[in-house]
């Protein structure tokens, strides 16, 4: 797709989303500037940086959350990456690589494939490529299945769900923790408000009437 095109659409997009806090905002702000100012915001060889877009892997009912183990960076995080140039939106970019990373095919965008949270953070220097920073956009993408594993083995080296806590006892860092936080809570608050099926309200107890007097 044309660079200019999916710059636009990236825009809108970013334009009409509401960040959660300050913190979240200057990402925000940060995001937009870059995508405005950039000839190619999607190169990896624009020496600043680079938009990359990643996902939230869940469970429907926001019990679990699917991370992977970054190979070269040593920790656990959301499965996501770098634009390639036949992906339309950032959205398609992420859904490639998290089924890329985690190998599940089954992944559901939910918010109605909006964001759920943004970030920049800064990638440390390596061999061939110099310190930069990642414009990241997440999604919010659901699942039920249960295969995941047989990833990219040249950056991943674990797939693994995770509850809240235990993924904050593995290390996340800030942002991931404040991203998988609203997903729980919208995930939970869609569960709580979803009207129970009817076949479900005919098989419970009915109430037994009062004797008349």
């Amino acid at each position: 797709m044309q660079t200019e095109a999916r710059s636009q659409l990236l825009l809108e997009t970013l334009r009409t989303y509401a960040p959660e806090d300050g913190r979240e905002r200057d990402s925000l702000d940060k995001i937009v500037r870059f995508v405005e100012s950039s000839e190619d915001p999607f190169s990896r060889s624009t020496a600043q940086g680079h938009v990359t877009g990643s996902a939230v892997v869940a469970r429907p009912d926001g019990s679990a959350f699917l991370l992977v183990r970054h190979r070269k960076l040593g920790r656990w995080l959301q499965p996501g990456g770098h634009a390639d140039p036949a992906d339309r939106t950032v959205l398609e970019t992420a859904l490639r690589e998290a089924r890329e990373e985690t190998g599940c095919g089954d992944l559901a965008p939910a918010c109605g494939g909006r964001p759920i949270d943004v970030d920049v953070h800064s990638i440390p220097a390596r061999a061939g490529e110099p310190a930069h920073l990642h414009f990241d956009v997440r999604y919010l993408l659901l699942t039920g299945s249960e295969r995941v594993g047989g990833g990219e083995p040249a950056e991943v080296d674990g797939v693994a769900w995770f509850t809240l806590e235990e993924a904050i006892a593995r290390g996340i860092d800030e942002s991931l923790e404040r991203t998988l936080r609203k997903a729980e809570t919208l995930l939970r608050r869609v569960k709580r408000d979803r009207p129970t099926p009817l076949r479900e309200q005919e098989s419970g107890r009915r109430p037994v009437p009062e004797r008349e007097t």
